[in-house]
């Protein structure tokens, strides 16, 4: 997400180094004290993160009709998704590229504590961008969960929820800490310590699964297109065992997880070409042809491939019409 033109900001990023490494993918600091007023649309990129608001001690997330996409949802759903048919019953315009909803203000808002944690989502969903103009997160590595929320862990995929459910008062501790921290340097170094130390009196195992660190390197093999059965072939486990086992230390499903990040690399296609092709991005992606492609780029952003373009302000962050 940025500012308008004209208008400060500072992103910093560290990556801790390990033990905490093994589990903490990145640590960040966003602050734009100027933002627009509107909703931006949140993509899915398949991450955990822990998020603190420095500005106001509440998070909100918005979803609704409009922020309802087709990915994994049951066969009603995924059917009308196919052939174009809005939940709500709604008129939809159609684009060129193969017809979706442009962004539109989605209906509900939830309300969580100013330090709260988003799971790996496997759908779209809205936040409010005035309310991230001071805001600290950290981003878990896939499967590294468990050290700070046990079994817990497991029930976080695609949750939205405030820390205080999961660790108590010490949720509420983290933040003040990070809040009396003078520098973005040292916020980052806060919270860095705050979840360190959850290594050291741990609720879940320190040791990563070596059976889903394997697939997760494997799904991302850009030599080889590994599916489920070649996984569990390699790791001499059942289907059903793999699966449970990746979904709980991921959050989503190996065939989720695996179609989210073939998504987010029709993402990174699209920041890198100058004159974008769709057929060119599918087949770079390994989707089976340009249909394929757009079909689960409407059901993960909630819209087509060239709106994207057109609308997106940041890679996952899409403003919506109000």
């Amino acid at each position: 997400m940025l500012p308008l033109p004209g208008r400060s900001m500072r992103f910093i990023t560290y990556t801790p180094p390990p033990p905490l490494g093994r589990f903490v993918r990145l640590l960040w600091y966003y602050a734009a004290p100027e933002l627009p007023d509107l909703l931006e649309r949140v993509l899915p990129s398949g991450a955990m993160s822990l998020l603190i608001n420095l500005a106001e001690d509440e998070l909100r997330w918005y979803d609704g009709p409009a922020e309802h996409g087709a990915a994994e949802h049951g066969p009603a759903e995924h059917v009308a998704a196919e052939h174009g048919a809005a939940e709500d019953g709604a008129a939809e315009h159609v684009a060129a590229d193969g017809g979706a909803p442009g962004p539109r203000a989605p209906a509900r808002c939830h309300r969580l504590s100013g330090i709260a944690v988003c799971g790996a989502h496997a759908e779209h969903f809205a936040i409010d961008a005035a309310e991230q103009r001071a805001i600290v997160g950290a981003e878990l590595s896939p499967g590294g969960a468990a050290p700070f929320f046990g079994p817990d862990a497991a029930a976080l995929g695609g949750a939205h929820v405030s820390l205080d459910a999961l660790w108590g008062r010490e949720a509420a501790l983290v933040r003040e800490r990070v809040l009396e921290a003078k520098t973005p340097e040292e916020r980052l170094r806060a919270l860095e310590s705050a979840l360190a130390s959850r290594l050291v009196r741990p609720r879940g195992p320190l040791e990563r699964d070596p059976a889903v660190d394997f697939a997760l390197g494997a799904f991302v093999d850009p030599s080889r297109a590994w599916t489920v059965a070649d996984v569990t072939g390699q790791l001499g486990m059942s289907s059903k065992r793999f699966i449970q086992s990746f979904t709980e230390r991921v959050g989503l499903t190996p065939k989720r997880y695996c179609r989210v990040q073939r998504f987010q690399q029709a993402l990174s296609a699209i920041e890198r070409g100058e004159r974008v092709s769709w057929a060119g991005v599918a087949a770079a992606c390994g989707y089976y042809d340009q249909a394929h492609f757009i079909h689960d780029f409407r059901a993960f952003a909630g819209l087509t491939p060239t709106e994207y373009v057109t609308r997106r302000r940041e890679r996952n962050h899409v403003p919506l019409d109000g």
